[in-house]
């Protein structure tokens, strides 16, 4: 009879236990983890979702390091509510060692509404496969990507277009004042050579034979003027021995005032080399009066200025050479 008593005293207690709000408290407590993959490659950013089932107005706090079990956790989202009891967050993590993984159980504090003591709620363990790209051996070692192509930009464009004009500027430069140097050594291998023919015999020849072109008529004014001061240039090369195929303007009107031209002559060559200077430079366009001109201004310049033969005066007396305009 007492054993009976005592039984039943046991029995009733261990169904208070059971059924006191605390016991009930801690059934409730409950948390599963779960990726969604098991099979990442090495360095993948695998997430780990948790489903918290806890008593309504439960606080959660996951208690979780910079890692955990070999693997690198990389972000922490919040815990957010989904319902009075029950609650959701994740942790995205990272692992670069292959093989076979085990992510640890992640322990939550807890804190319930008016109860002071500490809780504790821990998930599952995540088995997971981590493993590397294969690699096949009968193939030869490439790039995973190949090499990007920079494009040039416009500012570079035109540094590098600047740099270049200036190196050619520089070598032309070079170039003139290196034949030039040359040119005034007399005697040496690049000294002015005189043709064998008087100078205004070939500009004569040459201006007639200009005039039979027709090339202004037939609207090539661009080549009319090339010619002409061609012509003009190489009388002036041949009779005073100048390099004036070679040089500009500027410079022919300064060997001239060297050679002390008069006025009116210095003034007739300036506008037969800055007319054809428009023409082939500035896209000057003159009228059929300046065509006709350009080659009687030439002539009438040759004329003035060239060597002309004189017959012996008297028997005995030898060819005189008289010099036109020096």
């Amino acid at each position: 009879m007492v054993n009976r008593i005592e039984t039943a005293c046991l029995t009733l207690v261990l169904v208070l236990v059971v059924c006191s709000p605390a016991a009930a408290q801690s059934r409730r407590l409950t948390a599963y983890a779960r990726a969604d993959s098991s099979s990442y490659l090495v360095g993948d950013w695998i997430t780990v979702h948790v489903d918290l089932l806890h008593p309504k107005g439960a606080v959660l706090r996951p208690v979780l390091g910079d890692s955990a079990g070999g693997f690198l956790v990389l972000d922490r989202r919040p815990v957010v509510p989904t319902s009075d009891t029950s609650s959701a967050t994740a942790f995205v993590v990272a692992k670069y060692d292959s093989g076979m993984a085990k992510f640890p159980p992640v322990e939550f504090a807890v804190t319930l509404p008016g109860d002071t003591s500490a809780r504790t709620v821990s998930t599952n363990p995540v088995v997971l496969t981590v493993r590397t790209v294969p690699v096949d051996t009968s193939k030869a070692i490439r790039d995973l990507k190949p090499p990007m192509a920079i494009p040039i930009s416009l500012a570079e464009i035109l540094m590098y277009a600047g740099a270049a004009i200036l190196v050619a500027a520089l070598a032309y430069a070079g170039w003139r004042f290196w034949k030039r140097r040359r040119a005034r050594r007399t005697g040496g291998a690049g000294a002015y050579v005189p043709p064998t023919r008087p100078a205004h015999e070939i500009a004569f020849e040459q201006l007639a034979l200009l005039r039979e072109k027709k090339l202004w008529q037939q609207g090539h004014i661009k080549q009319y003027y090339s010619e002409a001061t061609e012509i003009f240039r190489r009388y002036l090369e041949n009779r005073y021995s100048m390099q004036a195929m070679e040089e500009t303007t500027d410079e022919i009107l300064a060997g001239l005032r060297k050679l002390r031209f008069p006025g009116e002559m210095s003034g007739t060559a300036e506008r037969i080399l800055r007319r054809a200077d428009l023409v082939k430079f500035a896209r000057f366009e003159p009228g059929i009066a300046d065509h006709e001109e350009m080659i009687t201004v030439i002539h009438d310049f040759v004329d003035r200025t060239k060597i002309v033969q004189m017959t012996p005066v008297s028997a005995g007396e030898g060819t005189v050479a008289a010099h036109a305009m020096e």
